[in-house]
């Protein structure tokens, strides 16, 4: 993600799912942080979602509590 034409195209895979808490594209490090409800959708779901819109996923990691 390089790109601000990513934003829309990202959010819009994610934009109805309830479980989704928020979005942050970070173009500086080509990445986008999902923070989400993990017992409404999983992480491969999210990956799947995405990788639709052809992006494609190099790693994906939690966040540490």
């Amino acid at each position: 993600m390089y790109c601000i034409t990513c934003k829309p195209i990202v959010e819009k895979q994610l934009k109805d799912e309830k479980a989704i808490q928020r979005i942050d594209i970070d173009y500086m490090t080509d990445s986008v942080i999902v923070e989400f409800n993990s017992s409404l959708i999983t992480r491969e779901e999210i990956k799947n979602r995405l990788e639709k819109s052809g992006y494609k996923f190099v790693r994906t990691t939690s966040a540490s509590s």
